[in-house]
């Protein structure tokens, strides 16, 4: 069983660090979180997934405290694999690319939004921590009694009025990302449920002699 989750978690990470990074190399703007990860890369001259590692420990502090319990030590470990992979996407594997005609910038954009979602319906199978930027959405919810959807606006918010601050790369992306990301993962979700309950009632299933 850790073993599936185990690699539900680092395949998912994978494909969504993948979308995160096409999204920010077409150009067109990220989102709000990633947009902030960007402006702050460009402002202290350091790179992205070190931006939103440290993002990342920020929020964990700030989600204990909405939440006045002990910070997810844990989730550390997720958003430290999620800046580590970004770097290797970023300034690794697509070093080089860099879409220039309009048209190519909105398939990269769409490509990476639909790798998001799915790097997300995968890696949160396994029920690790999830990272901080989605954990305050919940921590919102949960300490102020507003629904998910107000809780989602208000993070968002926070993260977009801080890229804001800090020159963050904000554009027309930002805003399909928004709209478009929660479709995309609503979709994959359910079947990547079924698939990892399914592998585990199989697992469990296998007749004995």
């Amino acid at each position: 069983m850790m073993m599936r989750r185990s690699l539900f978690f680092t395949i998912g990470l994978f494909i969504l660090t993948l979308g995160v990074s096409l999204i920010i190399k077409s150009g067109l703007g990220a989102s709000a979180w990633d947009a902030l990860a960007v402006g702050q890369s460009r402002m202290f001259g350091i790179t992205v997934g070190t931006a939103v590692f440290i993002n990342g420990i920020v929020l964990i502090a700030l989600n204990a405290v909405i939440m006045k319990k002990r910070p997810d030590i844990l989730a550390t470990a997720t958003i430290f694999v999620i800046g580590l992979l970004i770097d290797f996407w970023l300034l690794i594997v697509l070093a080089e690319f860099a879409p220039s005609m309009l048209i190519n910038q909105f398939i990269a954009l769409g490509f990476g939004i639909l790798t998001v979602g799915l790097g997300v319906a995968i890696y949160l199978q396994a029920k690790f921590p999830a990272s901080p930027m989605d954990t305050l959405m919940v921590a919102i919810h949960t300490r102020f009694g507003l629904n998910l959807r107000n809780s989602r606006i208000l993070s968002e918010g926070f993260a977009l009025t801080l890229a804001f601050l800090f020159r963050g790369d904000i554009g027309i992306g930002t805003i399909l990302v928004t709209v478009l990301l929660g479709f995309v993962v609503q979709y994959l979700y359910p079947i990547f449920e079924q698939l990892f309950e399914r592998k585990a009632v199989a697992k469990v299933a296998v007749p004995t002699e």
